[in-house]
C-alpha cells in the first residue's frame, strides 16, 4: 500500500514483525557464525627445567603436549592405551618425551640436548631399556622424569651413561 506522496505504508502489525525479524537477524549475522577464537598453533608458555650431569637450564619457550593412541608398532614401541608426546626447546636445550598413560606412567622414549658454555650434551631419541632406568611421576599436568641415558659430548667418540632430570608442566 502507498500513501499519496509515493512512499510505501506498512501496517502497524507488519512493522512490529519487521522490527522483531530485524532484531532476530542481527543475532544471526556473519560475525556470530565464526568461532570466538582460532586455536593457536604455537606452543603455550609453560615451565620446563632440564638437567644433565648436574648442569641445569630452564627452557624459556613454550611446551607442546599432544596425546594420541599408543602405537605398539612405533620405534620405540609405545605402551599403555594413550601416549603423551611432550616437547620443549629453546636456544640452549631441548626435550622430547613419549609418556604412557599406565599407572604409574612410564617413559617409552626420550631425547635431551643441553648446551653448557661450549659443551653440548646430546642424548639422542632412545627407548627406555629397563623399568628402573627412567622414573616418572605425574601430578596433574606436571611430569618429573629422572634417570640415565646414553649421551655424547663434543670431542668424545663413544656415548656414555649420563644422569638427567626433567620437570615439565603441560599447558
Amino acid at each position: 500500500m502507498r500513501n499519496p506522496d509515493g512512499r510505501t505504508i506498512v501496517p502497524g502489525g507488519a512493522r512490529l514483525v519487521l522490527v522483531i525479524l530485524g532484531v532476530s537477524l542481527s543475532g544471526c549475522s556473519a560475525e556470530g557464525t565464526q568461532p570466538a577464537a582460532a586455536p593457536s598453533s604455537s606452543p603455550a608458555s609453560s615451565h620446563t627445567t632440564v638437567m644433565i650431569e648436574q648442569h641445569a637450564h630452564s627452557i624459556s619457550a613454550g611446551v607442546d603436549c599432544t596425546s594420541s593412541a599408543a602405537q605398539t608398532t612405533a620405534t620405540p614401541a609405545e605402551s599403555g592405551d594413550l601416549t603423551t608426546h611432550i616437547t620443549a626447546h629453546d636456544d640452549s636445550a631441548s626435550v622430547s618425551l613419549a609418556v604412557s598413560d599406565e599407572t604409574p606412567p612410564s617413559v617409552d622414549a626420550f631425547a635431551i640436548t643441553l648446551k653448557v658454555g661450549s659443551i653440548q650434551y646430546q642424548m639422542p631419541y632412545q627407548p627406555t631399556q629397563s623399568a628402573t632406568q627412567v622414573q616418572v611421576t605425574k601430578e596433574g599436568k606436571t611430569y618429573t622424569v629422572t634417570g640415565s641415558g646414553q649421551a655424547v659430548t663434543p670431542g668424545q667418540s663413544d656415548a656414555r651413561q649420563m644422569t638427567f632430570g626433567i620437570h615439565v608442566t603441560c599447558p
